[in-house]
């Protein structure tokens, strides 16, 4: 089982490896809650045959703007479509997902376990409710990231990492700011081992600088301004694409990164 001190350890890991640099291990060490904790628990490592493995990790928004918009069901539905076309994938014996919710706070659905056994949304694990904390799920989902896939590699294992965030709405509520979000965003792309992607829905925000301040890259941002369900379903179904478009190929680096790019 996972604890802090061990998080810890697989970040001077990762620094010894080159895929962060102290400063990013110092931020992503500075908030190790539960939350973080339970977000790098994944499949046991023994238990993975792949050999090699794709991380996806996917953050949804579930503050109170999606129910008011009458968009929760849309959500479900996409999130749904996305896993199932992952686990239809030829890639789905080495894709693990994650999946969180956020909202004034954080939840992890579940770990990196494989994509057949994704949790599918519904009415009784998906209910929107309260603020926006964007950037206190970013700096805390990128942490369990890395150290998850750091134990990947050191048993061996090779991996890349998809991380999407989707979202209505702007941060309202975090402890973390935009700058400690950009640190890590810029550090884990130069590695070559990480996407990091954003979809903005709705017209709430200037979501392309809101992502830009978060340092991800123009070409890893998506804009829905159509905020209904044929909306978000569009939306789902791009992330599925590009998710398994990036699982095949070679990761660039920084600005070069492109998600929703063809």
């Amino acid at each position: 089982m996972n604890s802090s001190g061990n998080l810890i350890n697989l970040f001077s890991n990762a620094v010894d490896q080159g895929v962060i640099s102290p400063q990013t291990s110092s931020l992503l060490t500075g908030h190790l809650g539960q939350v973080v904790i339970a977000g790098a628990a994944g499949t046991a490592l023994d238990s993975i045959v792949a050999s090699d493995v794709t991380l996806i990790t996917v953050l949804i928004d579930a503050s109170s703007s999606i129910a008011d918009r009458n968009l929760a069901q849309a959500v479900r539905d996409g999130h749904n479509v996305l896993v199932d076309a992952l686990g239809q994938s030829k890639q789905s014996d080495s894709v693990l997902m994650a999946l969180w919710k956020f909202s004034g706070d954080q939840e992890v659905l579940h770990s990196y376990v494989p994509i057949g056994g994704a949790t599918k949304l519904s009415r009784f694990n998906y209910r929107p409710a309260g603020a926006t904390a964007l950037y206190d799920t970013w700096c805390d989902a990128l942490a369990s990231n890395v150290a998850y896939a750091q134990q990947l590699r050191d048993s061996g294992t090779p991996c890349r990492s998809i991380v999407v965030m989707i979202t209505d709405g702007e941060d309202v509520c975090s402890r973390r700011t935009a700058q400690d979000c950009a640190k890590i965003s810029r550090d884990l792309l130069a590695s070559e081992q990480f996407v990091l992607a954003f979809v903005g829905v709705g017209q709430e925000a200037d979501f392309r600088a809101v992502a830009r301040r978060m340092g991800i890259p123009d070409g890893c941002v998506l804009v829905c301004k159509d905020a209904s369900t044929q909306g978000l379903r569009q939306v789902f179904q791009m992330v599925s694409q590009s998710a398994i478009r990036a699982s095949q190929g070679k990761i660039l680096p920084g600005p070069q990164a492109g998600f929703f790019q063809p």
